[in-house]
Order: structure tokens, then C-alpha cells, then sequence
């Protein structure tokens, strides 16, 4: 069974394999599906973590008999980023985490009538995790990180995998 929607001929090209196409393959789509996201939400927490040894570098001063800690101001992006990394960790491993989806009843409803939305969710689930990997390489300090707007971004995902968990159990 192949889909020829330009939506499934766009993902596919973005994965660089030829998905949700045979019944066997399916599942393993599925899984490579997974694996594309949680590598994006990885590239992404691995983002921010040179941004912390960087900050750690430059702006944390050394300790000294006077201050052994370093003032809370100049920790305090360390914290807001590691906070940052931690959802993004834990996006990454629901992701990894999802039930396999077996050949069973569901899949064949799916393969009959909601393939289509499985694309479009799997899209979107692959798009947000590259645009999030991607804008944050693209940060140079880490007291420019919009901490909220991208922790807005990891709920998106999380709403995402939600939405698409209760169209698998629903289908």
C-alpha cells in the first residue's frame, strides 16, 4: 500500500527513506519516525550544554576565600538552561518510549483510514524537534535562550505525541 500524498512524499525525503509504504513496514517506519525526533531533541539539548560550558568558561568567576560561590546572577541562566534540557530530555525519552505499534486491529484501521493523519502527525513530530535543534545551534550565549518560548515549543511536542497516542488508541 503506498500513499501518494505529498505530505507522506515529504516526510518521506525528510527521513531519507521510503516510509508507511508496504504492511510490514509499518511499525518500522514508525520507530523511524521515533528515532528522527529524539535525535533532533537531542542535537538540541546538546546545543545548550556548549552553551553552558561556554558560560561556565567565560562568565563564572573562580572561587576564592571571599566568594567560594559564584553570584546567583551568573548561575542563574545555568539553571534556567539545564531546567531547559532536562524537559527536553524527558520529551526525548516519551518519544523513545512509545508503545510499538503492533500489526494488530489498530494498524489495519489505521492502514485503511487514518494513515494520513499518522503523516501529519509524525510530520509535525519531526518538524518541531529539527526547528527546536536548529534554532538553538543557531544561539551564540546562553543569556540570549528564550527559556520560556522554548519550553513553550518542548509542550508543543509533548501535546503532539498526546494527540497522536489518542488518535492510535481511537482509530
Amino acid at each position: 500500500m503506498t500513499v501518494p500524498d505529498t505530505l507522506a512524499d515529504r516526510l518521506r525525503s525528510l527521513l531519507a527513506s521510503d516510509v508507511y509504504t508496504g504492511k510490514g513496514r509499518l511499525r518500522s517506519d514508525d520507530q523511524l519516525v521515533r528515532e528522527r525526533v529524539a535525535r533532533g531533541l537531542g542535537e538540541a539539548a546538546a546545543s545548550i550544554r556548549v552553551l553552558i560550558r561556554s558560560w561556565r568558561a567565560d562568565e563564572v568567576p573562580p572561587s576564592t576565600r571571599e566568594q567560594p560561590f559564584p553570584p546567583a546572577e551568573v548561575m542563574e541562566p545555568i539553571r534556567k538552561a539545564e531546567r531547559l534540557i532536562r524537559a527536553i530530555d524527558d520529551v526525548a525519552a516519551v518519544v523513545k518510549g512509545l508503545p510499538v505499534l503492533n500489526t494488530d486491529k489498530v494498524w489495519d484501521r489505521v492502514r485503511r483510514v487514518g494513515l494520513e493523519d499518522l503523516l501529519q502527525f509524525d510530520w509535525n513530530l519531526v518538524g518541531e524537534s529539527d526547528v527546536l535543534a536548529r534554532d538553538l545551534s543557531a544561539v551564540t550565549a546562553l543569556n540570549e535562550i528564550d527559556i520560556g518560548g522554548y519550553e513553550a515549543r518542548v509542550r508543543r511536542i509533548r501535546e503532539i505525541i498526546a494527540e497522536r497516542q489518542r488518535f492510535i488508541e481511537i482509530s
